[in-house]
């Protein structure tokens, strides 16, 4: 496609040209002057569609071409032996620079240029006989649509751009009738006929142009969007939006004064868990209220709106900033396609980082500071996965900007009161809804015939009464106890018995969990206390495949060591997702919920908890009791590393060039090490020496080595599909082609599992490139997903016990790496902690970590920074 378009805009462009250069040597004044440099020029464009020709060439073996298309091709090959005759002519009639008659050279140019005239004459013929032949297969090419491959490509990538749809119209079909018209001129005066070369030639380069401009948008939107990023909002539901007007009342909320106002402001609604901010912030976005009240607050400029909806027990793009970033800018890309320009770095392989998304984001401010003004709803601050104070600042410092409105949803958190909320723009759920709890109940259950006058008839109002007192303000309680309710109409119950229900019904959310667990079947609590364990441990949410896997443990506990390395069958795949959805309920009542969509790391259905309470639940106040209806030893992370060493076996074993792949990989990797870790750390295992996963671990490195074995793509170890981390100054991190299992293993901080390679191997083993003690000293590396020893919990990022490990097996903290300019491994170290210092990226338990291990290396070595200094 680009090939057809290229060679022949091209084509045009050497035929306009030589045919200005003709009519200037045509003029003894022209001649005179002299055409070296025109030559060159006309040379180079010949020497430009003769790469097209070659591209077009290698295309011509890969797929048949149309007649036209071969005609273009023709044509490009006619118009290189004319760039040579016009050469001959015009350096015969050309000044030359090295005469040593001068005065001679002006005769003898006048006297070639009267015998040339014939020829001149020939090429002006053969030029017009080019644009001719371009003209006719460019009529052919977009007349016959079907068995055009270039304008199928045009259609395709219309139709793909349309899809994202983008604000802005594609001109491929108004571009394509504008040249058709002007193929259809034909002339046979030379002065017109150059007009209609630059007028097609025009046209043709704005069908190029704008064909680069949609493939780059296409590019950019492609390289931001990611699977789930409106699985959020689609999953909240629209059924209690009715009753949600009081938002834009003024006598209620300050809400539509914000929209309308100057201030930068953020906007805050609070709300308990549970108590409908995400319902509420999806109505606000959406209202037509909300999006009149901004166009005036915009004014002449464009508005520019965007939402992002945080969801902690979601997939890792749900729940942290560069998610944010990402689905934010998606949004504002597709409704200013004209930012993709500020784009300008490689989109095929490396993934956006944090630091790429913020200095877009920067770039996209100052672009439209003056001409767009946007407003971006961003919901649940308190379910990123990381520190408020991290969040909380990348929200202050989007929100500083006059043009940007921000409106945010959390539930009560100090630090957001004293740095974020504003207390005149601010509301609190629970004060708003009890209302809207006792429409939606009444709407509900009225559908049914007989409850129709609920809101007339006395019991029915004192049954809508108790509901919405016992509420609290939480809606998932009314939701809940809503469904019970209708369970009981369709049974034909009285509105007394209602009431019964809803008396007996628990009266906050962890009591309600109790009973629906409660109301499991005794047969099945040992498989429930199973499934929730693995699913309070989970990082994201598992497949619904790796629940079919934890039961097969309770049979063999070594299947996924005795698992071949191949793709599972689709069959089998599809039968499992039939069995094990009916399987989940049973064990797991409603607590548990099977998405039907791709998983977006590995096969699909992904299993989630029914809503982030219910994790909250069980983590914090049942875990001891799931772990009570056990009778046999189960421990989460080991089965959980068991699950994902078959997936492994199980991965995509072609096109491992793909980004997507190798971060697939990658991903399932870094899960099963961060697993592998906790299993080091289990009560059971604190004491032992050794990994109790060894085997699992082992297997990995076997795993991926095979796959790559046999998907052919290079001669580096599979552990190079991980991108290195960023260099910040001094502190750089290069591997030379020499990373390995173990330096990965090294940054889990698998301390027992590397014990037991060194003591296998009798000391440190043979590694070039990077020394081991350099990954234990600085662990920093790129992860597809945020780990939550990353984020949860205060945990330093070196593991002292790691290097004093390292040291007692003679590893050198004063070995040079040639790698880094001949600085030591100690020297690195301390550049990295003083980076991580400088850029406010050190926490204290880190620090303090540093210190001790600092101290400790004082008393037990004399360090170096380089061959020539001491530290």
């Amino acid at each position: 496609m680009a090939e057809i378009i290229g060679l022949t805009a091209s084509i045009l462009t050497f035929v306009e040209f030589s045919a200005a250069l003709l009519s200037a040597v045509q003029k003894v004044r022209a001649a005179t002057d002299g055409t070296p440099q025109e030559i060159r020029e006309l040379l180079e464009q010949a020497d430009d569609i003769a790469e097209w020709e070659d591209r077009l060439t290698v295309l011509k073996s890969q797929k048949k071409l149309t007649s036209a298309e071969l005609r273009v091709l023709k044509t490009g090959g006619a118009c290189r032996k004319t760039a040579d005759d016009i050469k001959t002519i015009a350096e015969k009639v050309s000044m030359r620079s090295g005469a040593k008659l001068k005065f001679l050279e002006h005769p003898r140019v006048v006297f070639g240029l009267l015998v040339s005239q014939p020829d001149l004459k020939r090429l002006q013929d053969r030029l017009m006989a080019h644009e001719k032949a371009v003209k006719e297969a460019l009529g052919l090419l977009i007349r016959n649509k079907n068995h055009s491959e270039t304008v199928k490509g045009l259609e395709s990538l219309r139709e793909e751009y349309l899809s994202f749809k983008i604000e802005q119209s594609v001109r491929f079909d108004e571009i394509q009738q504008e040249i058709l018209a002007a193929s259809q001129q034909i002339s046979h005066d030379f002065v017109e006929f150059r007009g209609q070369v630059t007028s097609l030639r025009t046209k043709i380069e704005s069908l190029e142009n704008e064909r680069q401009t949609c493939t780059k948008q296409i590019k950019v939107l492609k390289s931001l969007h990611f699977q789930e990023i409106r699985k959020r909002w689609d999953n909240i539901d629209d059924a209690a939006m009715k009753t949600l007007a009081w938002l834009h009342d003024p006598s209620k909320t300050s809400f539509l004064h914000w929209l309308s106002s100057e201030t930068t402001d953020i906007y805050s609604i609070i709300g308990l868990p549970g108590s409908g901010k995400s319902t509420l912030m999806k109505f606000a976005f959406e209202h037509e209220t909300t999006i009149q009240s901004l166009e005036r607050w915009a004014g002449a400029t464009k508005l520019c709106r965007a939402s992002y909806f945080f969801w902690n027990q979601g997939f890792e793009l749900q729940k942290s900033q560069i998610g944010l970033l990402r689905s934010l800018l998606y949004q504002v890309m597709r409704q200013i396609p004209s930012l993709v320009s500020l784009v300008d770095r490689d989109l095929d392989y490396e993934p956006w980082g944090f630091d790429e998304l913020l200095l877009l984001f920067d770039k996209v401010k100052l672009e439209t500071a003056s001409s767009v003004k946007f407003c971006f709803f961003i919901d649940g601050l308190d379910e990123y996965d990381g520190s408020e104070e991290g969040i909380g600042q990348l929200i202050k410092s989007i929100a500083e900007s006059p043009h940007i409105k921000i409106c945010a949803s959390s539930r009560p958190r100090s630090f957001f009161e004293q740095r974020l909320w504003s207390i005149k723009y601010s509301l609190t759920m629970q004060d708003l809804t009890k209302s809207d709890m006792r429409q939606f109940v009444a709407d509900t259950l009225g559908e049914h015939v007989d409850l129709q006058q609920l809101q007339i008839d006395e019991s029915g109002k004192l049954l809508l009464d108790q509901i919405t007192e016992d509420a609290k303000g939480v809606w998932l309680w009314v939701h809940l106890v809503t469904r019970d309710l209708k369970l009981a109409v369709k049974g034909d119950e009285t509105i007394r018995k209602l009431r019964e229900i809803v008396q007996e019904f628990p009266k906050d959310l962890e009591k309600y969990f109790e009973h629906i667990i409660d109301r499991v079947e005794p047969v099945f609590r040992k498989e429930m206390a199973r499934t929730f364990l693995v699913t309070i441990f989970e990082v994201q949410p598992l497949p619904l495949y790796a629940f079919y896997l934890l039961d097969v443990e309770l049979e063999d506990k070594d299947y996924a060591l005795k698992e071949q390395i191949g793709p599972l069958d689709a069959t089998t795949v599809s039968r499992v997702g039939q069995e094990w959805k009916d399987k989940i309920h049973r064990r797991c009542s409603d607590l548990l919920v099977v998405d039907s969509s791709k998983h977006p790391v590995f096969l699909e259905q992904p299993v989630d908890f029914l809503h982030r309470t219910v994790r909250d639940f069980l983590r914090d106040q049942y875990i001891r009791q799931l772990e009570g209806l056990l009778t046999t030893q189960f421990i989460p992370p080991i089965s959980l590393c068991r699950i994902f060493l078959f997936f492994l076996k199980k991965q995509h074993q072609h096109n491992l060039t793909a980004e997507q792949q190798y971060n697939s990989m990658i991903g399932l990797v870094d899960e099963l090490l961060y697993y592998a870790r906790e299993a080091e750390k289990h009560e059971l295992y604190k004491d032992q020496p050794f990994s109790p996963v060894a085997d699992i671990l082992d297997q990995v490195d076997k795993v991926n080595t095979t796959i790559m074995k046999k998907s052919k793509t290079g001669r580096n170890h599979w552990t190079h599909a991980r991108d290195p981390p960023a260099t910040r100054g001094l502190d750089e991190y290069r591997e030379g082609h020499h990373y390995n299992w173990i330096s990965m293993a090294i940054q889990a901080r698998l301390v027992k599992y590397v014990r037991g390679i060194l003591e296998a191997n009798r000391g440190l083993p043979s590694k070039n490139g990077r020394p081991l003690l350099d990954y234990a000293l600085r662990p920093r590396k790129i992860t597809p997903i945020q780990l939550p020893y990353h984020s949860q919990r205060d945990e330093p990022n070196m593991d002292r016990s790691m290097v004093e490990l390292l040291l007692e097996h003679k590893a050198n903290p004063n070995q040079e790496v040639y790698l880094n300019q001949d600085r030591t491994v100690w020297a690195l170290f301390l550049i990295s902690c003083r980076e991580s210092v400088n850029r406010q990226e050190a926490t204290p338990v880190s620090i303090k970590e540093w210190f001790e291990a600092i101290w400790g290396a004082c008393k037990m070595f004399w360090c170096r920074f380089s061959a020539s200094r001491k530290l």
